[in-house]
């Protein structure tokens, strides 16, 4: 009986090696399963999260040039308004005819009678010009 037990236990032994190898082989492909997924997984993410940067990037970006656009539009904006309000007054200036003589006088050189007019080569010597008349009337 003694080996009649044995070859049973021999039998059980071996049975349940089988068994475990099995079980560790399954476990393996799990595992490796596991990694395969979490690799792909982890691949994925990192694609999303570079498109995600780049899009947020090139957004922000495009952000910041219209913001300067928008700048610099303002700029050129005010400076017509600015322009627009001068040539405005320029156009009620232009229906007084005083000022269409004068701007004759001093363009043309056209004169009235007995006026002899002054043109000076730069306008430093324009602002030397209506010094000297200042201090010649005080």
């Amino acid at each position: 009986m003694s080996q009649a037990k044995r070859r049973v236990l021999q039998e059980a032994t071996l049975k349940y090696i089988q068994e475990k190898q099995v079980y560790e082989k399954i476990k393996r492909r799990r595992r490796r399963g596991l990694y395969r997924r979490l690799a792909a997984y982890g691949v994925l993410t990192a694609i999303l999260s570079a498109s995600f940067l780049s899009l947020f990037l090139s957004q922000h970006r495009l952000l910041n040039e219209k913001a300067e656009e928008k700048q610099r539009l303002q700029e050129e904006l005010a400076s017509i308004e600015k322009q627009e309000i001068r040539l405005r007054e320029e156009i009620k200036k232009l229906h007084d005819d005083e000022y269409i003589g004068e701007l004759a006088r001093r363009d043309y050189f056209f004169s009235k009678e007995d006026e002899t007019i002054f043109t000076f080569p730069n306008e430093k010597a324009r602002k030397n010009a209506q010094d000297f008349e200042k201090d010649g009337e005080e």
